[in-house]
């Protein structure tokens, strides 16, 4: 829970779901087989700027 009175740092890292890439979807909209190179599924990753809070 959040203190007011405490001194705080906060950083998140977030990872998305797997999702199918572009170019799988493609494939299978055409009908063909997907590059066999390239992973099939991707998972995005974001992460955020430290967040300094100080009390007063």
């Amino acid at each position: 829970a959040f203190d007011r009175k405490q001194r705080a740092f906060y950083y998140v890292r977030v990872l998305e779901n797997p999702t199918c890439r572009w170019s799988t979807w493609d494939a299978v909209r055409a009908g063909a087989t997907p590059h066999p190179d390239l992973p099939r599924f991707i998972q995005e990753r974001a992460w955020t700027s430290p967040i300094w809070f100080t009390p007063r």
